[in-house]
């Protein structure tokens, strides 16, 4: 009973954690942990023969389901910024000046071998000049 109630309250603090956490990472890393130390617990009493080895179990547990959750919620974290990272280098923003005094944004895609396609899906062979754009988009 006494490692029951072991395993109720590092699953409890691992809880507690996860609403306290202020990322991503150690909420998952409180979550890990918990659900590390619970398996831990079981397998330390199913295998194991006293408490200690339970005891033993529940905090190896913690330890591995911890750095896991951790590793892959910052796995997770860097190619969320990678891909907004590519996401800005494909998009250009020509201003083309107008005759009124104001400035026109025109956001061109980057396609492969240099080439950029227009708004309207218009080509162009390379990155085009606000002048080149001008009496395409230009007031």
């Amino acid at each position: 009973m006494k490692q029951w109630m072991v395993g109720l309250m590092a699953a409890s603090v691992a809880w507690f954690q996860t609403g306290c956490a202020t990322t991503d990472a150690d909420r998952a890393t409180a979550l890990g942990a918990g659900a590390g130390a619970g398996l831990g617990m079981v397998l330390g009493h199913n295998f194991g023969h006293s408490e200690h080895d339970r005891l033993l179990g529940a905090a190896a547990g913690a330890l591995v389901g911890g750095t896991l959750a951790r590793q892959h919620a910052e796995r997770r974290e860097l190619e969320r910024r990678l891909d907004a990272v590519q996401q800005q280098q494909v998009f250009t923003t020509v201003w083309i000046p107008n005759s009124n005094g104001s400035r026109t944004p025109v956001t061109l895609r980057a396609a492969e071998g240099g080439q950029y396609i227009g708004p309207r899906g218009e080509y162009y062979a390379g990155l085009p000049s606000p002048e080149q754009l001008r009496s395409v988009y230009g007031l």
